[in-house]
């Protein structure tokens, strides 16, 4: 579907052209998604900024998210 997270932003802002000029704020959360906020942003002529998030993790499995907290 995707060679890589570039190709996917490329493909994501090619989807949201009709918002190009209008100067859309893209949020990234961090661990791969802000390189991608950063293309889709500069695509559309619009400004990207990071969300900052905490896991909420699965009692007794630490690696699996169940949420997320802003």
């Amino acid at each position: 579907m995707f060679y890589d997270r570039e190709d996917a932003a490329r493909q994501l802002a090619k989807k949201l052209e009709r918002y190009r000029g209008k100067k859309p704020l893209i949020l990234a959360i961090p661990r791969g998604a802000v390189c991608m906020a950063k293309i889709i942003a500069d695509k559309l002529e619009g400004e990207y900024d990071v969300v900052l998030v905490r896991k909420l993790r699965a009692p007794y499995q630490p690696e699996l998210a169940i949420g997320s907290v802003d």
